[in-house]
């Protein structure tokens, strides 16, 4: 009897309380994702080349210490590229990001990886990868392709694409439209899990071939909460103060038929003082998202 009457209680005492003690989880989650050139090219290539001299081994201590004091969930580096800075890179951001994919080698075919890191807060893993066929100049002799992970916050699935493309070259570059979204993106697509794709696009927002690239790879962008909407410019202090500047950096999505959104997306500008000047971290600034992701 006692039993019987502290059961009935149940209900009575979750509505006063405020809880529903059959409530399910709101089946959503916040996920912070950026998506940044960091422009550490292979340091034995700086005797070639002024243009490759960029203080790699100074910034990659002063990247780490910036990364690892932001919140993000999910981070994708582009142009990661010399194996030791890569191999010092990873080490030294795994106390804070512990899931890591490490940039993609075409075995045998290409001398260099790819370039994309991403590294994470939450559990990723590798899921495809395709260098592209079609490339030109310095690019050829590099992996630069298309690389998923997949990955799980508060028991939401999503997917995260990342890419560097090519410079230049916009013949190349169409091509390398195509073999994203046909080698990697399109085939691991699931009803019900959004897929993200982000990196370095060297497709310029506002032009024709912006619009060519979303309807190439049928996913849709979202406005940028920024008075200076750009990520590269000339008041970064690796560029020329001529550069003219473009939004060439993206994160977009494709929501899967879930409710996910990008909420809110920003430009990240990276600097510090050295030797009494400043110095931005990379000649790219990062684009961060804050996307809510769902699986229905």
């Amino acid at each position: 009897m006692r039993s019987a009457i502290i059961v009935s209680m149940v209900p009575v005492l979750s509505l006063i309380l405020g809880v529903n003690a059959a409530a399910e989880p709101s089946g959503e989650a916040r996920l912070k994702v950026l998506t940044w050139n960091v422009q550490l090219l292979p340091e034995a290539f700086d005797t070639f080349s002024s243009s490759l001299r960029k203080m790699q081994s100074a910034r990659v201590p002063w990247i780490v210490e910036y990364l690892n004091a932001q919140d993000y969930d999910v981070v994708c580096l582009q142009e990661v590229i010399d194996p030791l800075i890569t191999e010092a890179l990873m080490e030294a951001l795994k106390p804070v990001y512990p899931h890591q994919v490490a940039p993609q080698t075409q075995t045998g075919e290409r001398l260099l990886s790819s370039g994309v890191l991403f590294v994470s807060r939450v559990p990723i893993k590798l899921v495809a990868f395709s260098a592209y066929e079609h490339s030109a100049g310095i690019d050829a002799i590099t992996s630069k392709g298309a690389t998923l992970v997949e990955g799980e916050k508060d028991g939401v699935r999503f997917q995260a694409g990342g890419t560097h493309m090519q410079a230049g070259h916009q013949d190349m570059k169409d091509r390398q439209y195509v073999e994203a979204v046909e080698k990697v993106l399109k085939p691991h697509r699931r009803e019900g899990v959004p897929q993200f794709f982000m990196g370095d696009f060297n497709t310029d927002k506002g032009t024709e071939k912006y619009d060519i690239l979303l309807k190439t790879l049928d996913m849709r962008d979202y406005p940028m909460d920024d008075p200076v909407p750009l990520s590269v410019d000339g008041e970064n202090s690796w560029n020329s103060p001529n550069h003219r500047g473009g939004l060439i950096d993206h994160i977009f999505l494709w929501t899967g038929g879930t409710g996910s959104g990008i909420v809110k997306q920003w430009i990240q500008r990276a600097r510090r003082e050295h030797e009494g000047r400043v110095i931005d971290l990379a000649d790219h600034y990062g684009v961060v998202a804050e996307a809510v992701i769902s699986n229905k």
